[in-house]
């Protein structure tokens, strides 16, 4: 594993958000703990300052132009991957003030049944391992 997300982890825990997680063997932190880490009124101030640890300045950061631009990519192809597993009516994604979503449950998906989760895993290699899998997927 890449030694950036680990040392990004530890910073944020040092910067008054101790529950901020380790990301797992591909670098990508699990995102219902940085969900809940990010309840943490330090979270905001611990980003600014450990954000210089990772090219993208790490979960909750405005991307680069750059990492935008393959996060777009990234799930363009999840999109694709998703449809020719199985789930035909998979939405494309869509940019929100510059945060990029998937909505399944306005397609009718239930992202929590075992039949998606299931696709969800096998499509999800696509996501570069700094970006982890975006919101909705």
């Amino acid at each position: 594993m890449d030694s950036q997300p680990l040392a990004f982890s530890r910073c944020m825990r040092s910067n008054g958000v101790p529950n901020f997680p380790d990301p797992n063997s591909s670098g990508v932190w699990p995102k219902p703990q940085v969900e809940g880490a990010a309840s943490n009124p330090q979270y905001p101030a611990a980003t600014r300052s450990c954000g210089h640890l990772l090219p993208d300045g790490g979960p909750g950061v405005a991307p680069s132009p750059a990492v935008d631009q393959q996060i777009q990519n990234d799930m363009t192809q999840f999109a694709l991957c998703m449809r020719s597993h199985g789930v035909s009516n998979w939405p494309d994604p869509t940019f929100d003030q510059g945060r990029a979503v998937f909505d399944p449950q306005a397609a009718g998906i239930d992202t929590n049944s075992p039949r998606i989760s299931v696709k969800v895993h096998e499509c999800e290699h696509v996501f570069s391992a700094s970006i982890g899998i975006p919101p909705g997927a």
